[in-house]
């Protein structure tokens, strides 16, 4: 279990992968420093301009929307809106290879970046809200994204994760919010 809790204004800030924005990697499995090798990858990045997505080959992407109103994605083929994802805690999933550009809604947006190699594994993001208890089995990562969160460890003691801080929960048997709270779970299973 890694039980250390880390604040997301602790994670350097890095360019994206076309150079338009930032991203802060809160997760990368296998953990190694090329971009573009990972079979999940875990971000939040700043979106303060519109402008087009990176394209990523064979990797399926999830998308929410942490902070902000949200954005229009737009497919650069034809130029029409492809799907508005609106609203603090929204979320989107797509194929990195489809070709986008976002029109933010109504100013900057902070999102939450979820990257799977399709050959290497399926990931989900779970967004729990309110006042429940939910198994970690396949959990890699937990960020709270509004409130706290109490992670039950499988000895049975606890750990609290406060509002933008995260952990990789391996080793734990549930995660508790409470009312009033927003956490985001991403699972993962590799294939074999």
């Amino acid at each position: 279990m890694s039980t250390t809790r880390r604040h997301l204004a602790d994670v350097p800030a890095t360019r994206w992968k076309n150079g338009k924005g930032t991203t802060r990697e809160l997760l990368r499995v296998p953990a190694q420093h090329d971009p573009d090798d990972f079979v999940l990858r875990v971000s939040v990045a700043d979106v303060n301009d519109d402008g087009a997505f990176s394209v990523y080959p064979g990797i399926e992407r999830i998308l929410a929307i942490l902070r902000g109103s949200g954005m229009d994605l737009i497919d650069q083929s034809d130029g029409a809106v492809w799907h508005t994802v609106a609203g603090r805690f929204s979320s989107l999933a797509f194929a990195g290879e489809r070709q986008l550009r976002n029109r933010l809604l109504d100013g900057p947006v902070l999102d939450f970046n979820v990257m799977v190699r399709r050959d290497g594994g399926v990931a989900e993001l779970r967004i729990v809200d309110g006042s429940r208890i939910v198994p970690v089995s396949t959990c890699r990562l937990l960020f709270v994204a509004q409130g706290s969160a109490c992670v039950v460890l499988d000895d049975g003691s606890t750990l609290e994760v406060d509002e933008s801080h995260f952990i990789e929960p391996t080793g734990a048997a549930s995660i508790a919010t409470t009312s009033g709270s927003v956490a985001f779970l991403v699972d993962f299973s590799p294939l074999d």
